[in-house]
């Protein structure tokens, strides 16, 4: 292979790009392809703040459950980590993406002995997720990113007193 340079394989892809369906370099979606919307935004900028709330979840034999959030002060201000997960927390103000926290559950799938991942039958176990609290936003949602499946979620959350966060 030539070896290129950055701008000339950007430039090679631009050109190539319009002319990927004629080639079938694009792949389209069938019939038989699960109806939901994995999201594909990219994450936004990770908010720091120095209050975060716990959001406590559990998954119990395949259904997932919000048990509560409680805030807390941190001993300094707190970046959103960037990881990968199954499940997210995702916070929009106006359908504009503003925080994404991934996570999955422990426990969920483990290494089997062939060096894949098994799901375990029914898996009950429990995650607290940290999550900005911030001003912003007025929707916030757990998405099963592998199902597409989305649940709403009180936003900003109520403390167990009763009262706003």
């Amino acid at each position: 292979m030539l070896p290129f340079s950055l701008a000339m394989r950007r430039s090679l892809f631009l050109l190539a790009l319009p002319l990927a369906p004629a080639l079938g370099l694009v792949a389209t979606a069938s019939v038989a392809d699960p109806p939901h919307d994995v999201s594909v935004v990219r994450d936004p900028t990770p908010l720091t703040e120095k209050t975060q709330w716990v959001f406590d979840l559990r998954w119990e034999r395949g259904d997932v459950y919000f048990l509560g959030a409680r805030k807390i002060e941190m001993p300094q201000p707190m970046t959103t980590p960037r990881v990968m997960g199954r499940f997210a927390l995702e916070l929009t103000d106006h359908g504009h993406l503003i925080e994404r926290a991934r996570f999955d559950f422990p426990g969920m799938a483990v290494p089997d002995e062939d060096g894949g991942v098994r799901m375990i039958a029914g898996l009950k176990t429990r995650i607290g997720v940290f999550f900005p609290a911030t001003s912003r936003g007025d929707k916030l949602e757990l998405v099963d990113r592998s199902t597409g499946q989305r649940w709403s979620l009180p936003w900003p959350p109520v403390l167990p007193d009763g009262g706003p966060g």
